[in-house]
């Protein structure tokens, strides 16, 4: 690791050890707005000002934990504390000093964090990582200890973000042999980004709809449907011509059975040959009925079926299987004649 100024090294850790009194102060003021007693003002302050570095330490899990080697960390936290359950902290001032003063210390703690797993070796996003431990581990540590959802999870001000641009700068800076500069320009951009949300009242968004994969598989699902049908529609117009001329005739044939048989029962021949004649006009359109798959469908979710109740609905029948079905009843004059009656009825009840 490059040497780093002294002076440099000084500020963060001066920046630091107050960074542990001033989050002592913030955790022990929410724990008076909690009700909590005094018990509950040292374990909040603890978490807030020393959770995220204890966190860091036991992941790079490199000698003891700062905050049990150095004292000091535990004086400032309780010291914190102490100064909550004696001062009354509230009112608008109060609220603008912790804002403000939580968005500087997250940004000069995610520097730390991110320097200190640059001095034991670790990869890029693990380095990241512990900026981002280190800057907001204490609050969600303190979050969850309270029975609360960690505010860094949903709608929350940005506070990772600045965190993961400070931890970023730092690791360029040390990258290119620069690391004093990346200590001081990642912890301000950090600020800077902080600062900015609190100010402009930005929002990290939890659009829950929002699945661009399942939208676009919806999407792909509809055109290959459109695609299908229309193949369906040219092989329709490909089918050979006698099979077609075959299928013409097996229907006259069974269309002159449905006449001779109207015609014993006592009703005219003309009359009936003239409304067979008719019905052999919208043959195809029938026979095309049969067989189409309708374009649109409602189904155009994409996702995971636990339940299995996806699967309860029967599925469409395919264009070959109903031209054989049509085929194998055409070959039959019973069913052939049955099916006559059926498309007889409605035709019927459609004109």
């Amino acid at each position: 690791m490059p040497e780093v100024d002294p002076l440099i090294e000084s500020l963060y850790r001066w920046s630091d050890v107050s960074g542990v009194l001033l989050m002592g102060i913030i955790g022990g003021t929410i724990a008076r707005k909690s009700g909590y007693d005094i018990i509950g003002f040292f374990f909040i302050a603890m978490f807030s000002s020393l959770g995220g570095g204890m966190v860091r330490d036991v992941l790079i899990n490199q000698g003891t934990v700062a905050a049990m080697s150095e004292p000091e960390y535990l004086y400032l936290a309780f010291t914190g504390a102490l100064i909550a359950r004696f001062v009354y902290f509230k009112g608008k001032t109060w609220d603008y000093i912790q804002a403000h003063g939580d968005a500087v210390v997250s940004g000069l703690w995610a520097g730390t964090g991110a320097v200190k797993a640059i001095t034991y070796g670790l990869p890029l996003i693990p380095c990241i990582m512990m900026g981002v431990f280190t800057a907001t581990g204490g609050s969600m540590i303190r979050d969850i200890s309270m029975g609360r959802e960690p505010a860094v999870f949903g709608n929350n001000q940005p506070t990772v973000i600045p965190a993961i641009a400070c931890a970023s700068i730092v690791l360029i800076g040390n990258h290119f042999g620069m690391l004093a500069v990346g200590m001081v320009v990642g912890p301000l951009v950090s600020i800077f980004l902080a600062l900015l949300g609190i100010w402009a009242g930005w929002r990290v968004p939890a659009h829950q709809d929002w699945a661009p994969i399942n939208d676009t598989a919806a999407q792909v699902k509809v055109l290959a449907k459109k695609a299908e049908n229309k193949s369906r529609a040219v092989g329709r117009k490909l089918e050979p011509h006698r099979v077609r001329s075959w299928r013409h005739r097996q229907m006259e044939a069974a269309l002159q059975r449905r006449i001779e048989k109207e015609a014993r029962s006592g009703k005219r021949r003309k009359m009936t040959a003239e409304e067979v004649s008719d019905f052999m006009d919208s043959f195809d359109s029938d026979v095309d009925q049969l067989s189409a798959v309708p374009e649109n469908s409602d189904d155009t979710d994409f996702g995971v079926d636990f339940t299995g109740d996806s699967y309860d609905a029967e599925e469409p029948v395919s264009t070959e299987e109903s031209q054989r079905l049509l085929d194998t009843i055409l070959a039959d004059d019973k069913l052939s004649d049955e099916l006559i009656e059926r498309l007889m009825e409605r035709y019927n009840a459609r004109n």
